[in-house]
């Protein structure tokens, strides 16, 4: 980052495109998601182990490390796998799902999973045991993205609907519903305060919400 360079390029999936990136917190290790998700060594640019997300190796199509590095959750076909980055054994399939997870995310303090789905809904888990929480309805379409407030109180969903909806992780209700996008809502982030939400869509923009 500090001069610009291309450092390595990394090949080994096979299948299909790279749907997914996420670092260890340490910054040791990369994992990727396509067919299957691929653990890199980031100082060698070697592959170091394929994980077989389902029974027959399923679409990853989100990835993503808890704050602590010892879980990695992978989202795919009707199903969401936490890893154990200590054994990399599988540690709890996360099922219920009507259609293909879209986005995962974890809360900052590693406590709460939450994954969006093209079932149009949002489901919270306990990261630790794989229990289900509760599920969150309301998006009229496919959910795209899903981000934990840093404080871990609030979600930010984005959708095909094409809204951002903000909920209460305590209680599972919708706080608001924000229109504004005239095209799918495919990224939403909070800042490092909470105080402000940023949402990327394919209408080519990104909205900045209080």
């Amino acid at each position: 980052m500090n001069t610009g360079q291309l450092k390595a390029t990394l090949k080994g999936h096979k299948k299909y495109g790279v749907s997914s990136v996420s670092f260890s917190p340490d910054g040791t290790t990369l994992a990727s998601g396509g067919d299957n998700v691929l653990l890199w060594d980031v100082n060698t640019g070697q592959l170091k182990t394929t994980l077989r997300h389902g029974d027959n190796g399923d679409y990853v199509s989100s990835v993503s490390f808890s704050p602590d590095g010892s879980i990695l959750a992978s989202g795919g076909y009707y199903t969401v796998q936490l890893w154990d980055m200590n054994t990399g054994q599988p540690r709890a399939m996360l099922e219920g799902y009507k259609s293909s997870v879209r986005s995962i995310s974890f809360s900052l303090d590693g406590s709460t999973l939450a994954s969006g789905s093209i079932d149009d809904t949002i489901r919270l888990w306990n990261a630790k045991t794989g229990t289900h929480l509760r599920t969150l309805e309301g998006h009229k379409d496919d959910v795209l993205c899903v981000s934990f407030s840093p404080d871990g109180s609030t979600l930010a969903s984005g959708s095909a609907d094409q809204t951002v909806r903000i909920w209460n992780t305590n209680t599972g209700e919708l706080i608001r519903t924000l229109p504004g996008h005239t095209s799918w809502v495919r990224s939403v982030a909070f800042s490092p305060d909470g105080n402000t939400i940023a949402s990327g869509s394919l209408d080519g923009t990104v909205i900045l919400w209080e």
